[in-house]
């Protein structure tokens, strides 16, 4: 699962986004891009909008349907 600020229990939205675990603050685009924080608590709602969720995105095939391999695995 990748990590960004905005799904963290920790983080606080109003006129600035604070870490209240690392008792900083930090940009909006900080917040929105992935981090690899260790005081990580997921929360599925987002700390800029109310309505929108958190939605992992889907593995994608390493391989096409019916694609014959050139190593013969």
């Amino acid at each position: 699962m990748t990590q960004y600020c905005r799904y963290c229990c920790h983080m606080v939205v109003g006129d600035h986004q604070y870490c209240t675990e690392r008792n900083e603050t930090m940009s909006e685009a900080t917040a929105k891009s992935p981090n690899r924080c260790h005081s990580f608590a997921f929360n599925p709602i987002d700390a800029f909008g109310g309505d929108h969720e958190y939605t992992p995105r889907e593995p994608k095939k390493t391989q096409c349907d019916g694609q014959i391999s050139l190593f013969g695995g």
